[in-house]
């Protein structure tokens, strides 16, 4: 494989990091929203499985933030070795 045909490929996986990303971020806020429905709707409730579905919605929450950013750092790394390539 040429260095060339290594370019295109990087370019590609950063072209649909990128779309990950945006797919990903779209579905945290979602997520977000949701959890905040679920809470203002939930608000006083003292149920063990509404408290155990508000702590699920959060670490979903958690995790589709770290997925965004590890994508993040994906992209960054990923074009930079991209230029070192020239």
């Amino acid at each position: 494989m040429s260095i060339e045909e290594i370019k295109v490929k990087l370019g590609r996986a950063i072209a649909a990091a990128g779309v990950a990303k945006q797919i990903t971020a779209a579905v945290t806020t979602d997520s977000v929203d949701t959890a905040q429905l679920a809470r203002d709707a939930l608000h006083d409730s003292e149920h063990p499985e509404v408290k155990e579905g508000l702590a699920c919605l959060k670490a979903a929450t958690d995790e589709l933030t770290l997925v965004v950013r590890r994508l993040d750092t994906s992209v960054a790394s990923t074009s930079e070795f991209q230029e070192k390539l020239g």
